[in-house]
């Protein structure tokens, strides 16, 4: 009963650092689904600029605002 415990214990923690490491893994790479070009490469570097503490163009958290265009609806 110990050892079925055990490693029931050891197969959770590794399914949680696998876990853990794929969204890392997706996480490294900004826009995942969009093919590398201008426009990707143009949001990314807007993003990295306004996120970086330190940054003359840096935006703290409480003033950051998304807008979302849904085919003429925002919100």
């Amino acid at each position: 009963m110990k050892t079925t415990h055990i490693r029931n214990l050891m197969v959770a923690a590794l399914v949680g650092v696998l876990a853990f490491t794929t969204t890392i893994a997706h996480a490294a790479d900004a826009l995942l689904s969009w093919n590398d070009g201008p426009a990707k490469q143009s949001i990314v570097a807007f993003v990295e600029k306004v996120t970086k503490p330190g940054s003359p163009d840096f935006v703290p958290v409480p003033e950051r605002i998304a807008t979302f265009d849904n085919d003429g609806t925002l919100w």
